[in-house]
């Protein structure tokens, strides 16, 4: 196996060495977070792939959330949280 060296001078000094299945991962990465592999490159060297892509995920579900009307006002999100709270307290109460 030939590993292609991709260049991370703005991230390290340095050369990093990806296989194949990376560098596909890398590119998958950089299209769904709308940027270009060095930039994301970034973040998988400090972060790593699973918490990279995870955090790619769920930037991309917030922001279909938001773009389908699926969002809380700030006091929709306190009268929730408010109403959770006290099913919470009662819960306890009738456990206990």
């Amino acid at each position: 196996m030939n590993p292609l060296l991709i260049s991370v001078e703005k991230v390290v000094p340095e050369h990093a060495a990806l296989t194949k299945a990376d560098q596909a991962r890398l590119a998958r990465l950089a299209r769904e977070a709308g940027c270009d592999a060095a930039d994301i490159l970034r973040d998988v060297l400090r972060d790593g792939f699973d918490y990279t892509e995870y955090k790619v995920r769920s930037v991309n579900e917030g922001l279909a959330d938001l773009s389908a009307g699926r969002t809380l006002t700030l006091d929709q999100l306190k009268s929730g949280l408010e109403r959770r709270r006290a099913e919470r307290g009662r819960t306890r109460r009738e456990a206990a």
